[in-house]
């Protein structure tokens, strides 16, 4: 069965964007009726409202059954990037590289029973048996498979830690609650202490949806427009000087990934910055002002310095002050490329390579994935506590730019793969990451230590497979 809250979001939504239809609608979700499940919204045209309303959006609503096949890349023709392009980048990646180009692809959906994941037959595993218990093929008795959330772990865990992974952790919510939570593996090989599932992993590119979030508060806020020109403003707040047209670039273009900046791998993978500030001006000074869409980690590094330029706090300051601490989440940190500290995994990392300094706010958090999955319920107003954003926002981010919702693409900071799903992928050296609202009320957290899955948009098919496993399946 769907789950109550996860239809009450997807609804308001479909209802939000309908009634959006200019740049001044004043819209209460509370009053109007939902389109039918077929609806979609096109949200090709963005108007403003003077200088900082930039998440206004100009929207039409019209049937499109087979919306969720189709990428907004399907739809819309890219401009040619190869002009801006970071020359280095046409080297050969270093192995560990793979942060780049997340898929908006994923497998065919599954029907939870909320239900019953939420109130499990056998939570406990009881009546289950160990995983390398006697099979029926050389004269055992079959075993007693675990089912509940035991069955759900003892399948996570074979998946993950037995093709070789160091750890691995898991945390599911279903309409605002985390239901589970569990940890496999080891924090750190050397020690061989066991992982725990408060453990903080590194999250790669879930960061963005960190970055993007804080950077829309900002928005809403009056502090600054989307469209609103703030590539100078960055570069006097690192001391670059002048930076020609790259002065114009905006969060809108920066958030989307449509600002023109080419990969610059080198500068953020092989030692060509010391830090995310050298990498910046780098990118200011290749001139970009816009573009098609290019997903390059320069956009939000840039971006996290621009919170920076805006707010006079830290990067890091900024993001605990505007959305971890109202969610009560601590222990979150940018962390360096070597020496992890208390409750945070190890992940095994090239000797000489400085990556997390140079991501910053594009890819150096590390998290829980209880954390990711309560950042992730704080963009759904229908649960309580605290929400960041308005249901606009949300409706931004989860539209691919220049397509419809519902749709696989690139929103703000955010992954739309279809049929009601979104989250973000997150994929470094001995890393790979995943967050995904279901859309039927359920958002799960997956994060890992070593070189599996890849593609890393492979843990879905894995969760989807633990699901099954523990009996969450409808039908």
């Amino acid at each position: 069965m769907k789950s109550l809250c996860g239809c009450v979001l997807v609804a308001a939504l479909i209802a939000l964007a309908a009634c959006s239809s200019d740049a001044t609608s004043s819209v209460d979700p509370t009053t109007r009726s939902a389109g039918s499940a077929d609806t979609v919204v096109s949200t090709a045209t963005r108007g403003t409202v003077g200088s900082t309303s930039a998440l206004a959006t100009s929207t039409t609503v019209e049937p499109d059954p087979t919306n969720d096949e189709r990428s907004a890349s399907d739809t819309a023709t890219e401009p040619d990037d190869a002009d801006d392009a970071d020359p280095a980048d046409d080297a050969d990646p270093a192995e560990g590289d793979a942060i780049e180009e997340p898929s908006f692809e994923l497998g065919p959906d599954i029907v939870l029973d909320v239900d019953v994941a939420r109130f499990p037959v056998d939570d406990a595993g009881q009546g289950g048996v160990p995983a390398n218990a006697p099979d029926e093929s050389v004269g055992g008795s079959p075993p007693v498979l675990s089912t509940g959330w035991a069955g759900f772990d003892a399948a996570l865990e074979s998946s993950l830690i037995r093709p070789g992974n160091t750890a691995a952790s898991v945390a599911v919510l279903i309409d605002g609650d985390v239901v589970h939570s569990a940890a496999f593996g080891e924090r750190d090989p050397a020690s061989g202490d066991p992982a725990e599932a408060e453990d903080r992993f590194r999250i790669a590119s879930i960061s963005k949806t960190i970055t993007a979030i804080v950077a829309l508060q900002l928005v809403e806020d009056g502090v600054i427009g989307l469209d609103d020109p703030i590539g100078q403003s960055v570069a006097d707040h690192i001391g670059a000087g002048a930076v020609g047209s790259s002065a114009n670039l905006t969060l809108r273009q920066l958030l989307t990934h449509r600002s023109g900046f080419g990969k610059f791998d080198t500068a953020f993978f092989r030692g060509g910055s010391a830090d995310c500030p050298e990498a910046a001006r780098q990118g200011l000074a290749s001139g970009a002002s816009g573009g098609g869409y290019t997903y390059s980690n320069m956009n939000y590094c840039v971006a996290g310095l621009a919170i920076e330029a805006l707010t006079g706090l830290t990067y890091e300051q900024a993001v605990y002050e505007n959305l971890l601490t109202p969610l009560g989440i601590s222990g979150m940190r940018l962390a360096p490329t070597f020496d992890p500290g208390p409750g945070e995994t190890q992940h095994v990392t090239t000797p000489g390579r400085n990556y997390m300094e140079t991501l910053g706010a594009a890819g150096a958090w590390v998290a829980s994935p209880t954390d990711l999955v309560t950042i992730m319920d704080s963009l759904d107003r229908s649960t309580p506590g605290f929400k960041p954003l308005d249901d606009l926002a949300l409706l931004e981010m989860i539209t691919p730019f220049g397509g419809q919702l519902g749709q696989r693409g690139y929103g703000y900071g955010m992954i739309a793969y279809g049929l009601g799903r979104f989250g973000h992928t997150g994929t470094i050296e001995s890393t790979h990451a995943m967050l995904l609202n279901r859309g039927d009320g359920v958002t799960w957290a997956v994060t890992v230590a070593g070189q599996t899955p890849s593609p890393t948009t492979d843990l879905e098919r894995i969760v989807n497979s633990a699901f099954a496993a523990g009996g969450f399946v409808a039908g």
